[in-house]
């Protein structure tokens, strides 16, 4: 019924239909498709892709004028996103196919936002090498599949609020690249309410924490993603 549908957000809760939904999710509420226009709690951010192969993540609608543009969309921040299909970069082929995506900035506009989802943000961009900006969001709830396959040999978590964390299902799999994660010395994850199997499913040794802590295959779940100490193994160093 919602095949394709991959933009579609519900007005309440970010709810989005994947390809099996049938017609029990066209209501309004939580879990729904339907957006009542006079309690839309729906906000959104764009993205602009340009062709030197950034994709840049900002509140502003309006790209830069001195840059060659090549797709631009809006997001929305509460959305549960399901699969791909839903930024600029998720081209079938051409200049708007993901693998020419080599670097991403989270603008520091975005700090605007007090509640993010980032589902399958960055899923299976396997030539983004760069990631910049996190440290400008807050509220960040599911990452689901977020850098699942980029290239990165390094990411920065520094000034990012993990406090708000509730899924981190597959997060950074598939980084086979990944040596380094930098985070706050204040870095911690919620104590509960917190889910995320395979978060390091498939990276590589390569990945060593900062007290070193090497990546292996049956540490793969979402409770590495701590500071790296004797008594706390994880993949997260700070420097």
């Amino acid at each position: 019924m919602f095949n394709s549908c991959n933009r579609l957000v519900g007005g309440t809760d970010g709810f989005v239909p994947s390809t099996t939904s049938g017609a029990s999710v066209c209501k309004l509420g939580a879990g729904g498709v339907l957006t009542d226009p006079n309690d839309d709690r729906r906000t959104w951010f764009w993205a602009h892709y340009y062709a030197d192969g950034e994709g840049v993540l900002t509140a502003t609608s309006t790209p830069d004028a001195t840059r060659e543009l090549v797709a631009s969309g809006r997001i929305c921040a509460i959305g549960k996103y399901v699969g791909l299909g839903f930024t600029p970069w998720d081209g079938v082929t051409g200049p708007t196919h993901r693998q020419h995506l080599t670097s991403a900035t989270f603008a520091a506009d975005m700090a605007t936002f007090s509640y993010l989802n980032l589902n399958y943000l960055f899923y299976s961009c396997t030539n983004l090498a760069s990631v910049g900006g996190l440290g400008n969001l807050s509220g960040v709830r599911s990452m689901r599949y977020t850098f699942s396959s980029c290239a990165f040999a390094t990411i920065d978590f520094r000034g990012f609020d993990p406090s708000t964390l509730t899924d981190l299902f597959y997060t950074l799999s598939g980084c086979s690249r990944l040596t380094t994660i930098l985070a706050d010395a204040s870095w911690a994850l919620p104590t509960s309410g917190i889910t995320g199997s395979q978060c390091f499913y498939s990276c590589s040794a390569s990945l060593v924490g900062g007290n070193g802590t090497a990546w292996a295959s049956n540490k793969t779940a979402y409770t590495y993603f701590r500071i790296d100490t004797a008594s706390t193994p994880g993949y997260i160093t700070v420097l």
